[in-house]
């Protein structure tokens, strides 16, 4: 499954775009958070180096799509503009010599995308996914072991777990506060599915040789990673 990664700054514009995705069975996170954190720093994250195509919404101008195309076109992702309308051949060839490797269109038939998107997806098809990588690392003067880890076997939703974890390394997430990130509510349903997502991640981190678990469950208050892990993901 080749996963996208579509960056824009209104979700709800995205709406008939992530439908048509969502028909075709493409794995995908639409985020604003993350326009937001390369347009301030410049950096992009290696949460973005997990999606192998990029599509920049329409929401985002011309002017910005420029700035954002050098920091995406480090990584080996396809970065795709969506667009309103059918190009010109000029218009094509002048943002093909930006950098651009392809465009779509949401008003486009569910067929058409399915070919546009094709067309780019085949060169990721059949990329095997390795195994957890584990080195040991030293963090700076303090010179404290750290296990670093590289994954690249999550789904998109425990990616998006692990990312907000790993972001808050040492400190407790709430379980409500995890699903108000991912799904906007909290019910019991969702904190079920909450519970089954990290159940999935701490799994696939079984083959880790460690004396303590990545992830910790902390009973009556939520989840946090271990302060002395650097998870990685690709």
């Amino acid at each position: 499954m080749v996963r996208v990664l579509v960056l824009t700054k209104n979700i709800l514009a995205e709406e008939i775009l992530t439908t048509k995705l969502q028909h075709l069975n493409y794995e995908f996170f639409c985020s604003t958070s993350i326009l937001e954190e390369l347009q301030a720093t410049g950096q992009v994250s290696d949460f973005v180096n997990y999606f192998p195509i990029v599509i920049i919404g329409e929401t985002i101008s011309s002017y910005e799509m420029e700035l954002l195309l050098p920091k995406l076109q480090v990584g080996e992702q396809s970065v795709l503009r969506e667009v309103d309308h059918s190009l010109a051949e000029d218009e094509k060839a002048i943002l093909y010599e930006q950098g651009l490797n392809g465009f779509v269109q949401s008003s486009d038939s569910i067929e058409l995308l399915r070919e546009q998107l094709a067309a780019v997806a085949t060169q990721y098809q059949g990329k095997p996914f390795g195994p957890v990588q584990v080195n040991r690392c030293f963090a700076g003067e303090e010179e404290r072991d750290i296990t670093s880890m590289t994954l690249i076997n999550l789904s998109s939703l425990e990616l998006q777990v692990l990312e907000i974890l790993r972001n808050n390394s040492g400190e407790i997430v709430s379980r409500d506060d995890l699903c108000m990130a991912l799904w906007g509510d909290v019910s019991q349903s969702r904190l079920a599915q909450l519970s089954s997502l990290v159940k999935n991640i701490k799994l696939k981190l079984e083959c880790l040789e460690t004396d303590q678990e990545i992830i910790q469950t902390i009973w009556g208050k939520g989840y946090r990673v271990r302060n002395d892990v650097a998870i990685q993901t690709r």
